[in-house]
């Protein structure tokens, strides 16, 4: 089921680039079919060798190779996810929330990167209250509401999503 889905993106990519291809007029040099192709198989082995990167957790060459693909390919939604995602499992927090967001506004209904960046976000959340905790003294009453906020919002990302948040 993974290879077919897998095939299935390849081949989506393959069409889509196909179609921005055949829709740029913007080119004064006209392209040959060779160059087309051979322009096609580059990225079609950069996005093979991305994911290839992305499913091994090679965050940092996955974030080098998917930026490439958004060079080329710069409204591909799938794409900004997966950047997204890298840079969210580097802890590279405000990246990830920029490539979501971009995700988002070329696809609204990507429900995973809707709710990634909520997870991170809630996260962020989690640790302004926990310094806000930090720097209060025990006797204000922000201070208990702080620790509240964190225990709900701790407790939500551990037994909601199985995540454990930062504090």
């Amino acid at each position: 089921m993974g290879n077919k889905l897998i095939m299935l993106k390849n081949l989506l990519l393959i069409i889509s680039l196909i179609f921005i291809t055949a829709c740029n007029v913007q080119n004064t040099k006209p392209v040959s079919d060779t160059e087309a192709d051979a322009e096609l198989q580059e990225l079609v082995a950069l996005r093979q060798k991305a994911d290839s990167y992305y499913h091994n957790a090679d965050w940092p060459n996955a974030i080098t190779h998917y930026g490439e693909l958004i060079q080329q390919v710069p409204k591909d939604a799938e794409i900004w996810f997966r950047l997204g995602n890298a840079h969210a499992r580097l802890d590279q927090t405000s990246s990830a929330l920029q490539a979501y967001q971009r995700a988002i506004n070329l696809n609204p209904s990507n429900s995973k990167a809707w709710h990634n960046m909520g997870i991170i976000q809630l996260k962020l959340a989690t640790n302004t209250f926990v310094n806000m905790k930090n720097y209060s003294s025990a006797g204000d009453p922000l201070h208990e509401r702080a620790s509240q906020v964190v225990d709900a919002i701790s407790e939500l990302l551990h037994q909601d999503f199985g995540i454990e948040s930062n504090e």
